[in-house]
């Protein structure tokens, strides 16, 4: 599985006395196209292989680790988490983010993701996010479908354990 050998080359990483500058450059390198900040390409390059769409997929989710300063949280996905934060919230704002998100092509999710990422509170599965990535552009959407049932189902479990509360 390439996005939990990812995860623990980015946790060496962050284990290390480099990871100040290294989480500073990873964060920074969102605001350029993936993969062509040069502060950045330390961090990842010894790890990617690939060309193209794997290789941005790389570069993005080392900036979305070091932009939550490697807060992993295994087996909870974004779509989880920003239905947490959504219930937290209170707000329609987050399933329209969501949703957004889901109809991502490769100009957007970038900026889309790291849209939802701020919105999350505490860690999210990178393994995972890493894995969904490399399959995000397959053309049945098999990641965007499970993503929605996630989230959905999510919030059904919620209204399920609320009105056992009341």
């Amino acid at each position: 599985m390439k996005g939990a050998a990812f995860l623990e080359w980015l946790t060496s990483l962050q284990t290390g006395t480099s990871w100040t500058p290294a989480r500073a450059a990873l964060r920074r390198s969102l605001a350029f196209p993936l993969g062509a900040y040069p502060p950045a390409m330390p961090y990842v390059e010894p790890f990617v292989r690939e060309e193209g769409w794997a290789r941005e997929a790389h570069y993005l989710v080392a900036g979305l680790f070091a932009l939550m300063d490697g807060a992993h949280q295994s087996g909870r996905s974004l779509a989880q988490a920003l239905w947490a934060a959504g219930r937290e919230r209170d707000s329609k704002s987050v399933e329209k983010r969501f949703l957004a998100l889901l109809d991502a092509d490769r100009d957007q999710i970038a900026f889309r993701l790291r849209q939802a990422v701020g919105l999350v509170e505490g860690g999210l599965d990178f393994a995972r996010l890493l894995e969904d990535l490399l399959d995000w552009f397959h053309p049945n959407r098999r990641v965007q479908a499970r993503w929605a049932r996630e989230f959905y189902g999510a919030k059904e479990e919620g209204v399920k354990e609320k009105e056992v509360a009341e």
